[in-house]
């Protein structure tokens, strides 16, 4: 993977020094939606995905209990909302390796 990065930088240092006028790309940003994505973290580890399952479990309690206080319905398209999420994380933790504990 960082031989690619490099390539890109060695290639943009040259059309620089080219002289064709087009310098390098503008680095995209990682957004939100890339840290709560299982299926695309770096160094996923057992322990890091079980947690994440468990803050999001732990966060769709919290909502649904704030849906049946207020009588609001928002809160419980949350609640649900986050128990996918939850059981996505949960499901990737079964799934992966144990941790290495050299690490």
């Amino acid at each position: 993977m960082g031989r690619r990065s490099r390539a890109r930088g060695r290639a943009a240092a040259s059309a620089v020094a080219d002289g064709s006028g087009v310098g390098p790309a503008p680095e995209r940003r990682r957004g939100w939606g890339r840290l709560l994505n299982p299926f695309k973290f770096r160094r996923l580890t057992r322990s890091r995905a079980r947690a994440g399952a468990i803050g999001f479990g732990l966060s769709a309690v919290l909502f649904a209990v704030l849906g049946m206080v207020s009588g609001d319905v928002a809160f419980f398209s949350s609640a649900v909302l986050l128990a996918i999420l939850a059981g996505a994380w949960g499901v990737t933790a079964a799934l992966l390796g144990r941790d290495d504990p050299s690490s």
